[in-house]
């Protein structure tokens, strides 16, 4: 088996639990982001921007930890984190 592709799968599982576990222990949840982080960082792994906040290290569940909005004139769609309050702004086609 690829090493990259046990990578994947111990990534993904971490952000399951990690979505899991925000309402008990926020901690431990954002343990398990930085983990998933740490691994896809040594394997050169993309996850993309829409999963968790770099800045606090929340994982994003939408209506509980992000809110997200879709701004008309600016024809994007703003991210914004309910725990620390960042946002990220996102382009559309």
């Amino acid at each position: 088996m690829n090493v990259d592709v046990i990578a994947r799968g111990r990534i993904s599982e971490l952000l399951e639990l990690a979505k899991q576990m925000w309402g008990n222990d926020k901690k431990l949840s954002r343990r398990y982001v930085q983990l998933a982080r740490k691994i896809a960082m040594r394997h050169r792994i993309k996850l993309g921007n829409r999963l968790f906040c770099k800045k606090c290290g929340a994982v994003f569940i939408p209506g509980a930890t992000v809110r997200v909005r879709q701004s008309p004139r600016q024809k994007m769609v703003l991210y914004t984190c309910t725990e620390c309050g960042a946002v990220r702004r996102f382009g559309r086609s």
